[in-house]
């Protein structure tokens, strides 16, 4: 947030709306690659050496094609020198990104979930770190975007040096057949991030392109803390992904999960969305070069688009289980529907209402999604729908609610509004018995 006071609203939705659109074909630096790999090897730890060398040398290839295609594209869109720059230095992360993703795709399929964790932040940590120092020497894009290389590229080698420590010196390899095997198999997930990078950012490349730079800097701001929250979520359910794959012909201890990790999944952001409706302000303290006009629609943002995030929060567990399970291509047709939604919504409405359109559109677009999913397993899997466990969890949310709005009333700070909350919420928890002690210790992962 402070890197986006420092610079500005314009020049940080330039940014924005460059990273966005590398983003849109990240698949082309991954090629379903990774969940491919997560799914397979969880299942057949044994192929992992002969799997392993071969991938990374393809991998390290279209990592570095990639970039190259999207600077072609930028140039067609008719994006300047600077800026075909700036999104050549962001695909170098955005394929970066997936070269990491890679080598934890083989901690999740080895069930070693603790060090698969560490890695999920450990770039955002060192980009921490390389910000606090940019900030006493001079920031600007530029150097913000080469930090984000930095950060990446040092995360890369520690995970690679950890991964041979752990399973030994694996020298790259090009077995053309068994690439080309792979990445046939590999399509439906290549296809699957295409559609989710897509529906994910879609909305920024047409916010800039209709509304202007400032705009999609001030949906950007709120959009942040929505990527920032859902880390949760990308740190939580790879763990079961691998482990609805480990277990695929076990329909009870799937359903298991399927209970349990909706419970995990589920709270932490139930809590975080219903606090984000009532005090969203709380969250853009460091916008000190903002007008009450622009503070006025990065909270209205906010607002949608944590709405968005509670759906995701009780729904994701479903989409998990059917990509980790070989229902990928069902999934794949509803974001695509949902991609639809989205662009149609959009386009009617950006040039009315701007960014906050854009964030009533990805609510709108992820509720059509969650219900999909729902659906679906309720009428094709044999895995019974935790429904009355999706009624508690509303219910616990709607609790929550009608706690923060009556403390409002007390005349109580936000801390305070929010702590007696908090303390309100874990005892709702139980008394609604949606986690147990028992189901605590029961739930046992290999780290």
């Amino acid at each position: 947030m402070k890197v986006q006071d420092v610079i500005g609203h314009a020049d940080w939705g330039m940014y924005a709306a460059l990273l966005s659109f590398g983003f849109l074909f990240i698949t082309l630096a991954d090629l379903g690659v990774n969940y491919y790999a997560t799914k397979t090897l969880a299942g057949q730890p044994e192929l992992m050496r002969s799997y392993f060398p071969n991938l990374l040398t393809f991998k390290v290839f279209i990592t570095l094609v990639y970039p190259f295609v999207m600077v072609g594209a930028g140039w067609m869109l008719g994006y300047g020198e600077r800026k075909l720059y700036i999104l050549l230095l962001l695909c170098l992360v955005h394929g970066g990104g997936q070269i990491l993703q890679f080598f934890r795709a083989n901690f999740q399929a080895m069930q070693r979930f603790r060090i698969d964790g560490i890695f999920s932040v450990l770039d955002r940590v060192v980009l921490l770190i390389i910000v606090g120092v940019l900030f006493v020497t001079g920031m600007d894009i530029d150097r913000f975007v080469y930090g984000r290389l930095l950060a990446i590229g040092i995360s890369i080698l520690i995970c690679y040096m950890v991964l041979l420590r752990l399973y030994g010196w694996m020298a790259p390899q090009l077995d053309r057949p068994l690439i080309a095997k792979i990445v046939k198999q590999s399509l439906p997930f290549a296809m699957m991030t295409v559609l989710y990078s897509i529906h994910d950012k879609v909305d920024q490349v047409m916010l800039e392109r209709m509304a202007g730079e400032t705009a999609n800097g001030l949906y950007v701001a709120a959009y942040r803390w929505l990527d920032a929250f859902s880390m949760y979520l990308w740190t939580v359910l790879p763990i079961f992904f691998a482990r609805f794959a480990f277990f695929i012909n076990d329909i009870k201890e799937q359903e298991r999960l399927l209970h349990f990790g909706q419970i995990i999944a589920s709270l932490p952001l139930i809590f975080v969305s219903v606090f984000v409706f009532f005090y969203g302000e709380q969250l853009l303290f460091l916008y000190d070069n903002s007008t009450v006009e622009e503070l006025a629609v990065m909270r209205s943002c906010l607002q949608a688009l944590f709405g968005a995030a509670l759906l995701n929060a009780v729904f994701a567990i479903f989409s998990t289980l059917l990509t980790s399970t070989g229902y990928e291509r069902y999934v794949n047709r509803m974001v695509a529907v949902a991609i639809g939604l989205n662009i149609v919504l959009n386009a009617i409405f950006i040039p009315t209402y701007g960014a906050i359109a854009c964030a009533w559109s990805t609510l709108l677009s992820y509720a059509l999604m969650d219900v999909a999913y729902v659906i679906y397993i309720s009428r094709h899997l044999d895995i019974e729908v935790p429904w009355s466990q999706m009624f508690r969890l509303f219910l616990l949310a709607g609790l929550l609610a009608v706690m923060m709005f009556g403390l409002q009333w007390t005349g109580l700070s936000w801390l305070w509004v929010t702590g007696l909350s908090g303390i309100g919420f874990i005892g709702g928890i139980f008394v609604l018995k949606l986690l147990t002690m028992e189901q605590i210790r029961g739930f046992r992962v290999k780290s």
